[in-house]
């Protein structure tokens, strides 16, 4: 697993906040992550310490669960895929 696959886990992440209404509730928020992420993968210049970045994903899976299951599931699979890289 390689940087390759978290950018198509955030390719999918930005398909799932396409589909939503522009009201739905937490879209924005959803929006603010993927800048999160965005800035993370950054291999330059990374946003934060990555030990806050990966709490700030779990703690996203864990608000989106119930009103975006799908939205959460790509979340999950982006965190495991930053764990099994050793990150």
């Amino acid at each position: 697993m390689d940087r390759q696959q978290l950018q198509r886990h955030v390719d999918e992440l930005r398909q799932e906040l396409d589909r939503l209404p522009a009201d739905a509730p937490g879209r924005e928020r959803l929006q603010q992550l993927v800048a999160r992420i965005d800035a993370q993968l950054d291999e330059h210049h990374p946003s934060e310490p990555q030990e806050s970045f990966q709490q700030g994903m779990q703690e996203a899976v864990t608000e989106f669960e119930a009103d975006h299951p799908r939205a959460a599931a790509l979340l999950r699979r982006f965190v495991d895929t930053l764990s099994s890289m050793g990150i």
